[in-house]
């Protein structure tokens, strides 16, 4: 009888509204403890940094309340040294507050690594070791020689190299290759591609880069690497053959329209 006469005095009552407050309290506190913690719900839009100086760079990144660690850095000749190569969490991406940024930046000089061999491989297979070495293929120089596509021998700025020479990381090379006899080769299909995989296509089709042409819609470095292919010099066909080592020239943009427009006419002569 005691317990249930007290559980309805008012002195429970007034005890257990106290404890549902004190309850209640804490758990707004640790609530409210843990957001300022986790920053819960605040996000930040990681600023871009490309071709930022480094000094720049952190200032932004400090102004946005993130923080920052150089991880790495590689040579860009087109870019001064020191600025921002790249960065991860990518720009506008959607961070929390302290988030920390991985940076890589210009080196002021290359790195020199020694040159691999490749005199007689293929041409497929200097070109993968060549990649893998963090070489670029410059110009593909076919001469008399029996064998088709056989490295003779590589150059470096117009002079022959050999293997264990310091090369800079990053140089075009240039080959000197077997053109064999009677070899033809098929232009590569380029139109819509991105200048990057235009280049590739044409170099992997025994070819050679000719004259790069932006038109006005390409105002800078960023434009030039998003811009595609509109025109080519001896288009695509199926049924014709050029001699390898000929020069393909390339007009690029950024507009859509005219990408469009050069597509459906591609696409219209292959029904011819």
């Amino acid at each position: 009888m005691r317990l249930k006469q007290f559980l309805k005095s008012k002195t429970f009552y007034k005890h257990l509204g106290l404890s549902i407050l004190i309850t209640g309290a804490l758990l707004w506190i640790t609530l409210q403890s843990l957001s300022l913690y986790t920053n819960h719900g605040e996000e930040i839009k990681v600023p871009n940094l490309y071709s930022l100086s480094l000094e720049k760079g952190t200032d932004l990144i400090k102004e946005t309340k993130l923080r920052y660690t150089v991880y790495d850095s590689v040579y860009n000749p087109n870019l001064p040294a020191g600025c921002i190569l790249d960065q991860s969490p990518k720009a506008n991406a959607l961070v929390k507050r302290n988030r920390n940024l991985f940076l890589t930046i210009n080196s002021q000089k290359p790195e020199q690594v020694r040159f691999p061999n490749l005199v007689a491989n293929s041409f497929r297979q200097a070109y993968e070791i060549l990649i893998t070495n963090g070489f670029k293929i410059g110009t593909l120089d076919y001469v008399d020689y029996d064998y088709y596509n056989l490295v003779l021998y590589p150059k470096f700025k117009g002079d022959s190299i050999k293997q264990g020479d310091l090369i800079d990381k990053g140089s075009s090379i240039d080959l000197v290759l077997g053109k064999g006899k009677n070899v033809k080769v098929r232009t590569p299909e380029l139109i819509g591609k991105y200048y990057a995989d235009a280049q590739e296509r044409i170099i992997l089709s025994n070819l050679n880069i000719g004259r790069v042409n932006f038109d006005n819609s390409v105002r800078n470095l960023s434009d030039s690497l998003n811009a595609q292919v509109y025109q080519q010099s001896n288009a695509y066909d199926e049924n014709s053959k050029i001699a390898p080592g000929s020069r393909i020239n390339i007009w690029l943009t950024t507009d859509s329209i005219k990408i469009k427009d050069a597509k459906a006419y591609f696409e219209s002569q292959l029904l011819k």
